[in-house]
């Protein structure tokens, strides 16, 4: 794998201001995938007066329906879509990909943060597999920013979001039927404090991607997964 992945990475991971363009969906195959892997940076987006939606790809229970609801109002996202697809069920699933690709056409982003190819989860890892599939379907123009929930990534981007960390682990402590299973708040501070201390001594906290274009992003899933 990181030969694959060596030519986008630098050793001096490059801290950016700004997502690529306004209109932004972000997929979630769980409702609190966003709240850990990209919320700070989402926030500082939309308090920028940037446009974002979220895609949820399943469905858990109705008290995770109700946290998911406060927490994204703390994200501030202008639209949600729940596709409400049963937990361990997007492998391979069909219909995921084309409600996936409606969605896609339907917000035509600018950028997408979606899981990391090797997050541990198989519904991550379907959802990046979805996107080879929809890219046979529809057109594709968008940058990809992937984030890690479960495992972590090599990066190639970073964004500063110290000063949003609190409304960001305002959010992860909203899924409470998650937070009683693993500390996600911990995890979220302890990696994103890890990442702010490698790049810059007195940052506290930092998020990391790994960015591509969406065709960077499929040629390389096609090597892996081939």
């Amino acid at each position: 794998m990181y030969e694959y992945i060596r030519p986008f990475i630098n050793y001096s991971i490059p801290d950016e201001e700004c997502l690529y363009g306004n209109k932004v969906l972000v997929i979630a195959p769980h409702q609190n995938d966003e709240a850990v892997g990209c919320a700070g940076t989402v926030i500082k987006h939309v308090k920028a007066g940037g446009h974002v939606e979220i895609a949820f790809c399943t469905h858990d229970s109705s008290e995770r329906m109700k946290e998911v609801s406060r927490a994204v109002s703390i994200m501030g996202s202008q639209k949600n879509h729940y596709m409400q697809f049963p937990m361990q069920t997007l492998s391979g699933n069909k219909n995921f990909e084309d409600n996936l690709a409606m969605i896609i056409n339907k917000v035509d982003p600018d950028t997408v943060f979606l899981p990391f190819w090797f997050d541990k989860h198989s519904d991550h890892i379907a959802v990046s597999k979805a996107i080879i599939n929809i890219k046979q379907k529809i057109d594709l123009n968008f940058m990809v920013y992937s984030y890690a929930v479960l495992s972590p990534l090599n990066p190639n981007c970073l964004f500063d979001i110290s000063d949003v960390w609190e409304l960001k682990k305002k959010m992860i402590e909203c899924y409470k039927t998650q937070t009683v299973l693993r500390d996600y708040v911990k995890i979220a501070q302890w990696l994103n404090q890890y990442w702010a201390e490698i790049k810059r001594p007195g940052m506290l906290y930092a998020e990391t991607f790994f960015k591509a274009t969406v065709q960077e992003y499929i040629s390389l899933g096609k090597r892996i997964f081939k």
